[in-house]
């Protein structure tokens, strides 16, 4: 499994960099690919719980808004509420039962994985968007590393036995630790100030983990081991993006206040 992951990693990591690199056009549709398959794994664990979300709908509803948030923010709401209109209407057409529960699945797929995705979007255009943007994946990715060794290696207490019974409270802390030292990475290599590299590592790393937690909450209620077998070694795209659509949310508004993006 270890093998896998590293052979995946060795081929997504220079990717991901060259397309943050490249930004613009380039990255949301990159965002928009990683968004469609990540949506059809949130709607195929929905269906696996018992919902009947309007999956289609969700599907191209959350692929799009990367796309409309490279377009402007302004898009990328319209884009929201137009998906959400629709998602409501085809469940009132289906008249399946459960509205108010498919209804809602839908509408969360379409923001929890399409509104999230697209933060990434509008992160990389901040003024020093593309620095900030490395702050994030390096600390949420060495976040997420460090917290699986160290829990494998030293995990003694449970951070949250009924959600993901083999994370660990050493391993949650390791995690933070490892998203300080990935932000100071970046930080030192784009020359960000100290509190930019502090409060980024912090906030990515702790947001991180609770957007994998969330996701291990959906696996679980839908009696699933991964999201997805897209990635070997990793699982699916959930699996492996589930700390990222967290975190770039958070970063988002963090450094759009601190450089003026807001």
């Amino acid at each position: 499994m270890l093998g896998r992951r590293l052979v995946t990693a060795a081929v997504g990591i220079p990717v991901a960099v060259v397309t943050v690199w490249a930004g613009g056009w380039a990255m949301a549709v990159a965002a928009g690919v990683v968004v469609t398959i990540g949506a059809w794994e949130f709607y195929s664990l929905s269906q696996r719980a018992g919902y009947g979300s309007p999956w289609a709908v969700g599907i191209v509803g959350a692929g799009a808004l990367p796309l409309a948030a490279q377009a402007g923010a302004r898009w990328a709401l319209a884009a929201v509420a137009l998906v959400v209109l629709l998602a409501l209407t085809s469940e009132l057409a289906a008249r399946r039962g459960r509205v108010l529960g498919n209804a809602a699945g839908a509408a969360l797929g379409t923001v929890y994985v399409g509104l999230f995705g697209a933060h990434w979007v509008l992160l990389r255009q901040l003024p020093e968007g593309m620095a900030v943007t490395f702050l994030v994946l390096t600390s949420t990715w060495c976040a997420d590393t460090a917290a699986y060794f160290v829990g494998r290696s030293v995990g003694r207490r449970k951070l949250a036995p009924d959600l993901s019974p083999n994370k660990t409270v050493e391993g949650a802390l390791g995690g933070v630790a490892g998203g300080l030292v990935g932000a100071a990475a970046a930080g030192v290599y784009f020359g960000l100030p100290a509190a930019w590299v502090v409060a980024g590592g912090l906030l990515c790393a702790l947001s991180g983990q609770l957007g994998d937690l969330w996701e291990s909450a959906l696996k679980r209620e839908a009696r699933a081991k991964d999201s997805g077998v897209v990635l070997p070694g990793h699982g699916g795209v959930l699996d492996r993006f589930d700390g990222l659509l967290f975190s770039g949310v958070v970063a988002y508004y963090l450094f759009a206040a601190w450089t003026g993006g807001l």
